[in-house]
């Protein structure tokens, strides 16, 4: 509120104003009343209020919460205290520990946000690279849980099939380890029938 306005209210005549007095009331403009009744603001207050006045006009996602600090300020009469008590409020949140997230257990994420993410777990093996095998954890996108492997977005029923073709993969991983603790290759079809069945 710009100090124009403040000047603009008519002033009180003669002692304090008794809010209480009903005569008082009744012979004293309304504007006369409130402005008796409001805080004297410092120019400095003035011209945060009219800083604040601007930023809800530039900033509307924020001019509810400019709005309160305004109202303290007027309540205050000063804004320095107010001001430092905003920036208290605002680094306690900085530091404060993010919040877990409210909607999955198993989600990583902290904080606001929209897409939820578990961590990945990975075969205890490595690959002769050092890679990973087989990533696999949950992720929503938005759109339902789904299943991250094999660098897809799997719906649990699509991930149970893919489950059971590694399955049956494993199988035939079984069997070549069998051929070859025999010290023998076997018969040909043997090894042909498994990898028609991958």
């Amino acid at each position: 509120m710009s100090h124009t306005v403040y000047a603009s209210l008519p002033a009180v005549t003669g002692a304090c104003l008794d809010p209480c007095d009903a005569d008082q009331r009744a012979n004293v403009p309304a504007a006369a009343g409130l402005a008796a009744l409001t805080t004297a603001l410092t120019p400095r207050a003035v011209r945060v209020l009219g800083q604040i006045e601007q930023a809800q006009q530039d900033h509307p996602d924020v001019a509810k919460f400019l709005g309160v600090v305004a109202q303290e300020i007027r309540k205050a009469g000063d804004s320095a205290a107010v001001l430092d008590d905003v920036l208290q409020l605002i680094q306690q949140k900085r530091t404060a520990p993010p919040a877990p997230c409210p909607v999955y257990s198993w989600c990583t994420e902290t904080g606001d946000h929209d897409e939820h993410f578990s961590a990945y777990v990975t075969a205890p093996t490595l690959d002769a690279y050092g890679r990973d095998v087989v990533p696999v954890g949950l992720i929503d996108w938005g759109k339902g849980v789904k299943v991250g492997l094999l660098d897809l977005d799997l719906t649990p029923a699509e991930a149970r099939d893919r489950l059971a073709e590694l399955r049956a993969h494993l199988d035939h991983v079984e069997q070549f380890i069998a051929l070859a603790e025999r010290g023998a290759t076997g018969p040909a079809v043997d090894v042909e029938h498994a990898r028609a069945d991958q």
